[in-house]
């Protein structure tokens, strides 16, 4: 017998008042008579409170509930699942009355199914209408054990798994004896598995992780099939075959395929098999990958819009023992792996309207999370020039985009019309304005701006105001809000007649628009604008600008036409139009060289004997920043920080024929600037701190041993971990000391195909990046074997399918049985009391 609960036997404490008043009582009756009332009453109370409890009594049935898992995972033969249908068939229609029945399909999951709804889905995933997310595992563990909750209480437990048994999660031994102990009578049958011709590449595999420059390392392929059948193995760097094999595979038999390779790419290397098999069913199990760190030679990134006037410097480069991987504007990574490839990424002429918000972030990353180098150059799209004002770009140099007007240059009058209609609300606006603001924020203070927002009909949101009243212009900026229509002539009118009104020496007006604008005379108004001296630059935001009519005007205003879709863009683009219409951020001339700063960037270096430079862009140095060289007016020309981990460098010159010709002709010019960049160099200073990383449970585990110079484990350590994905997310990452000189870290994959791990010693300033890829699903594999406690479980048959189950017990309340002797004790107490 049990109790639901004992709660209620909290009331039997009254029993001791009913106690006090026995022996107070004083009712003339015989003692036996009294004493014998006064049980029975007591036992009544006891009884009515053990009726609260709600007592059940249990009884054997022989009652059985059988729960049927088949496998429909993508290595399970289809045709094999539809005969396991049918013995469950069979079964069903053996049970008796009593018995009940659940039916599971077995995947990544279970899915509860009827006969005929099951019989339907295998048909129509042989006919070609596959679920492949469904099907891509088999959580054979997972499922035994969700299985076990379809069990209805005080029936005979039995689970008939149909499967091929092979278990991509490695938990069927834990979960099998889970069962035995709650009483589940567990039988198994075998089901083919896939009978399409299938190959797969297991695994691609490296002798060791690091390379040292032009060593040779030996990377093993390994290839299974389920037929007999030939297939080529490609080896792939950077996505191009630099060898090919072919192999003739054996069913079940891991073939090995090697290739020795030199490794002649510093950095993080990633290398790449695939397969080309005679015959195939599934494609997503022909690749696998892994990443190779090669240290040697310095290897770094040279961004030019026209990399034929950066060759010479290059070559310079070169002849220092440098990899020099020059490209042009559309060059920069798009990943955080292939920018970790290079030790530092120069910038020489590159806009930061080129690049995307999601490129200027990861260099931000590269910089400061994984220790590189970043280095500008001066040029017509660098610093302000190139639009990184309050850009994550200018976070990592030392150098900012503020510099002060020089009072022989004009002045400037802008006026800014801007598309406040409906398309432009949220994002797009609240980029407007802040592209404004940051307009407004460049010119000096001898400048004048003007902002006129547009929809149906022009508003003048702030009239043509000195630079030096920001507050007011600011808030008038704040004020703009989304409207209606889209009538961009309206608002160059209203712009217009304010240009025309001011005796600034410099006018321009840049126009914003995401629509199409209605029709009006725009090129006679262009026309008009530059008889009277004033240049126009258009923007165009998003796929339905009037790309067409805003580039026409641009080519016809002397200006310049700028396009993208993406809103963020915008400060950028205003802040490099607003510069570059100032005329105010280059000095050119002939420059020497002034030392401001010793380091050993420069050491052996006088800056009286280096090559005068012919120009170089203005700006404004960091507090924290380093100036190492000036011009003779105090302007800094190179300077270096760190920020993060890494280090920022700028110098405003130039290092082309523009205006580092004197440079270029130096014969020093390649051991200095080898030098310069040898400093900003990523470091990679891992010894001593040895990782290894494996996957269990869903997560990337990394394991970390420190030990010091003499090998002594340190413990201690304060950590700073992150990770990266490959859509550019970064999280913290806690690592933990495990043990004397141990530590461990654990990163949650998901849904993650890439990751890169940065981990930094702070004690000791030693970093390390690791990287993971994320193989395809196990499944593919074809490599899998069925665990020996599965193997080993009872064969199912059809006619004893409730054979051999031990009788269950089914509880029934028994409460009312104890009410009613309780009512019957009480009545008797009462009776005895009165005879």
């Amino acid at each position: 017998m049990s109790f639901t609960t004992f709660t209620p036997l909290l009331w039997l404490l009254i029993l001791l008042a009913a106690g006090w008043g026995y022996w107070r009582s004083l009712v003339d009756r015989p003692t036996g008579l009294k004493a014998t009332s006064f049980a029975l009453r007591i036992l009544g109370v006891v009884l009515l409170a053990l009726a609260l409890c709600q007592p059940y009594a249990g009884e054997e049935t022989d009652e059985a509930h059988v729960v049927f898992l088949v496998d429909v995972s993508q290595s399970v033969d289809l045709e094999s699942a539809k005969d396991a249908l049918k013995q469950i068939d069979a079964g069903i229609k053996a049970l008796r009355p009593q018995d009940t029945h659940s039916l599971f399909a077995m995947a990544n999951g279970l899915r509860d199914k009827k006969l005929p709804d099951f019989t339907k889905m295998l048909e129509d995933w042989t006919k070609g209408v596959a679920d492949d997310a469904f099907r891509s595992h088999t959580r054979l563990g997972d499922s035994l054990l969700a299985a076990r909750l379809a069990f209805p209480a005080g029936k005979a437990k039995r689970l008939i798994v149909f499967s091929d048994g092979i278990d991509t999660e490695n938990g069927v031994d834990t979960s099998l004896e889970q069962l035995q102990r709650e009483g589940v009578d567990v039988k198994f049958a075998t089901l083919k598995t896939l009978s399409e011709p299938e190959a797969a590449l297991v695994a691609l595999e490296s002798t060791s992780p690091f390379a040292f420059h032009g060593e040779v390392l030996r990377l093993t392929a390994r290839v299974i099939a389920n037929q007999p059948m030939n297939t080529r193995v490609r080896l792939l760097n950077k996505g191009v075959a630099v060898q090919e094999k072919t192999v003739a595979l054996k069913p079940g038999e891991d073939a090995k395929v090697w290739f020795d390779t030199e490794m002649t790419t510093p950095g993080p290397s990633v290398w790449s098999a695939e397969i080309v098999p005679e015959r195939d069913h599934f494609p997503i199990n022909n690749q696998a990958t892994t990443t190779i760190t090669v240290r040697g030679k310095p290897r770094i990134l040279v961004i030019h819009q026209d990399e034929k006037k950066m060759r010479p410097f290059i070559r310079s480069l070169k002849e220092q023992d440098f990899d020099v991987d020059l490209r042009g504007k559309r060059g920069l990574p798009e990943g955080m792996e292939d920018m970790l490839s290079f030790d530092a990424i120069v910038l020489a002429n590159i806009s930061a309207t080129d690049m995307t918000p999601r490129q200027m972030s990861l260099l931000r990353s590269y910089v400061s999370d994984f220790g590189g180098g970043l280095f500008m150059t001066g040029s017509e799209n660098s610093f302000g020039l190139g639009g990184y004002y309050k850009s994550p770009v200018e976070e990592v140099l030392p150098l900012v985009s503020r510099f002060e007007k020089e009072k022989e240059k004009p002045s400037l009058a802008m006026a800014l019309v801007i598309d406040k209609s409906g398309s432009m609300s949220g994002l797009p606006l609240q980029m407007a304005r802040q592209a404004a603001k940051s307009a407004a924020e460049l010119l000096g203070p001898q400048d004048q701006i003007a902002v006129v927002a547009f929809d149906g009909d022009a508003q003048i949101i702030c009239e043509m105001t000195p630079a030096s009243q920001q507050g007011t212009i600011q808030a008038a900026i704040d004020s703009i809000a989304e409207g209606g229509g889209t009538f961009m002539y309206t608002g160059m009118v209203a712009a217009k007649d304010m240009l025309e009104r001011t005796t600034a020496k410099v006018k321009h007006m840049i126009c914003l628009t995401d629509g199409q604008t209605q029709e009006a005379d725009h090129m006679g108004l262009v026309q008009q604008l530059v008889d009277s001296g004033v240049t126009v630059s258009t923007v165009g935001l998003g796929e339905g600008a009037a790309r067409e009519l805003l580039a026409q005007i641009a080519e016809a205003g002397k200006g310049r036409y700028y396009e993208s879709n993406d809103p963020a863009t915008l400060p950028q683009i205003f802040t490099k139009e607003t510069t570059q219409a100032s005329k105010s951020a280059v000095q050119e001339g002939v420059f020497t060289h002034i030392g401001i700063t010793e380091h050993p960037m420069l050491a052996g270096y006088e800056a009286e004997g280096l090559p005068v430079v012919l120009g170089y862009v203005m700006t404004e140095a960091k507090p924290a920043a380093q100036v190492l060289l000036g011009a003779e007016n105090g302007d800094p020309l190179l300077a270096v920080g760190r920020f993060g981990l890494g280090i920022g460098l700028a110098y405003t010159g130039d290092l082309t024929e523009v205006w580092g010709g004197e440079w270029l002709a130096w014969d020093g010019c390649g051991r200095f600037w080898a030098q310069v960049l040898r400093g900003a160099l990523r470091k990679a200073d891992v010894e001593g701190m040895e990782s290894r990383g494996e996957i269990r449970d869903g997560a990337w585990i990394m394991k970390i041993d420190r030990r010091s110079d003499d090998g002594t484990p340190v413990s201690g350590i304060h950590w700073a971990a992150q990770s990266l994905d490959e859509n550019g997310n970064t999280q913290d990452v806690t690592i933990r000391e495990t043990g004397l000189g141990r530590y461990e870290a654990r990163i949650p994959i998901g849904t993650r195909k890439h990751l890169s791990l940065r981990m930094h010693d702070r004690d000791h300033d030693k970093l390390e990046v690791k990287h993971y890829h994320a193989p395809y699903p196990a499944e593919y594999r074809l490599n899998g074997k069925t665990p020996e406690s599965l193997a080993a479980l009872a064969k199912y048959d059809t006619a004893t399918i409730t054979a051999g189950l031990l009788p269950a017990k089914q509880l029934q309340p028994v409460g009312h049985w104890f009410a009613w002797s309780a009512l019957g004790m009480l009545l008797g107490g009462i009776l005895l009391r009165r005879i």
